[in-house]
């Protein structure tokens, strides 16, 4: 079996593809069903910016084939069209691929932590769905685990990398108390959005938006507390700020070098921090020279931005050691899978003989034994069988991730006289197994034992 994914990306679709590739929360269950004639266990990812749909295959060239089949048909676009756009990965390319999109390495913006978030998404609609299965399952949630993981331990998410992020830095750089800060969002479009939420993420709770209508500000207002005033109350709305980012659509400056030496005389002196993301400025230049104004507009900002994205890419090869890491876990957890049946039937035969001899030890005994002499030699035996069966247990782990389970499995099953693995239940060639034997399976808690010093 191989983990199989097809996808396209900013880097590799035009914004008019990937429209109409996209899928709503609503419309990815319908996809996966598609893809459930293909293979058992199947995720899809789509956001703004890609979509990709994993399954698990027996043959990796046909599996390929199937799902760019039902990425075609349940989105109506052209096969040639999308093999023209879209990258393919199998086995350990496709697990990497995957640890690298959720650390943020294929983000358009690298590092973005929003990325995080729609991998565990997409896990949770699939599992709802029933049709990630055991093996998909837990390649996101170690794709989960590698991201967070690069998130605490490098800088790629530290720096600013948008301008909404470095608006909020440079509030924070004069305000150090944030949430004490008064702050006036001018417009209430995308970028004013953004900023309102950044800000709002990060303490400041006392946010005025001014527009021109309510109505157009009505959700963000609501989302996160703020009050609203019209475009007729923006200078006293100047007076009260702290912080004030500004973006419309306006066709010359709102905030002229009149109107903000008003406003500076009203103030006695408290500094005010004026971000202008819009284009045309809504600030006009000359009010830089004002005493207390500290101006910033998008040329300002975009080098900061471009400082960040320059030093979130420095950690990019921490982060690839990370996610070398994590794939090399993943791929031994992966290949111990060719030994669970064994495993799986080692531990009830030696589970079967714990509970006779127990049960022939206890008649022997009950009438001389209390109930907590009878519960300390169940838990002996028990204790006994997990200390003797752990061992054996890495060790076949081990020789499947060297390629020679099936060897030491032969072995094992000869010589514990197990019963012919060909008559075992089939399901355990899918991986279902997996989903009934977490001793044999979790590869978050045995994979540390066996794949890392």
């Amino acid at each position: 079996m191989d983990i199989v994914v097809v996808g396209a990306d900013h880097t590799t679709a035009p914004i008019a593809l990937r429209e109409r590739l996209s899928c709503s929360a609503r419309q990815v269950p319908q996809v996966l069903s598609a893809a459930r004639q293909i293979s058992q266990e199947s995720v899809l990812i789509s956001t703004c910016n890609r979509i990709e749909l994993y399954a698990v295959c027996e043959d990796k060239k046909q599996g390929i084939a199937d799902l760019l089949r039902v990425l075609s048909e349940s989105r109506e676009v052209a096969g040639e069209e999308l093999l023209e756009h879209c990258y393919t990965f199998t086995g350990q390319e496709a697990v990497n691929h995957l640890f690298s999109v959720a650390c943020g390495l294929r983000a358009l913006v690298p590092g973005e932590p929003q990325i995080q978030g729609q991998v565990v998404d997409a896990l949770e609609i699939a599992q709802g769905a029933g049709l990630s299965g055991p093996i998909l399952s837990a390649l996101f949630r170690a794709a989960i685990t590698t991201g967070k993981r690069a998130r605490n331990e490098t800088g790629i998410s530290r720096s600013a990398a948008s301008l909404s992020h470095v608006a909020v830095q440079l509030a924070r750089h004069l305000f150090p108390r944030l949430e004490e800060a008064a702050v006036l969002l001018v417009g209430s479009g995308q970028m004013s959005e953004l900023a309102a939420r950044n800000l709002y993420d990060n303490g400041a709770h006392n946010l005025t938006i001014v527009n021109r209508t309510y109505e157009h500000a009505t959700e963000l207002v609501e989302a996160i507390g703020a009050k609203h005033r019209t475009f007729a109350e923006l200078l006293p709305a100047l007076v009260d700020a702290d912080v004030v980012i500004s973006s419309t659509k306006a066709p010359r400056a709102l905030m002229t070098l009149d109107m903000m030496q008003q406003v500076m005389v009203r103030r006695d002196g408290r500094p005010l921090l004026l971000v202008d993301i819009a284009l045309p400025r809504d600030v006009e230049p000359g009010v830089v020279d004002l005493p207390g104004v500290h101006l910033y507009n998008i040329d300002d900002l975009q080098s900061e931005v471009d400082r960040g994205i320059h030093l979130r890419w420095q950690e990019a090869e921490h982060v690839r050691t990370i996610i070398a890491q994590e794939v090399e876990a993943f791929e031994r957890w992966l290949s111990s899978l060719s030994v669970v049946g064994t495993i799986s039937d080692l531990r009830k035969q030696v589970e079967l003989l714990r509970q006779q001899e127990l049960a022939r030890t206890l008649r022997q005994l009950s009438a001389s034994l209390s109930e907590r002499e009878v519960a300390a030699i169940q838990e002996l035996t028990h204790r006994l069988v997990n200390k003797v069966l752990h061992t054996p247990t890495l060790r076949l782990k081990d020789a499947a991730a060297a390629g020679q389970g099936h060897v030491y499995a032969e072995a094992t099953r000869y010589l514990f006289a197990l019963e012919d693995e060909n008559e075992t239940n089939h399901d355990r060639n899918t991986g279902q197994q997996a989903r009934h034997d977490t001793d044999a399976v979790d590869h978050r808690a045995d994979t540390s034992a066996v794949a890392r010093p």
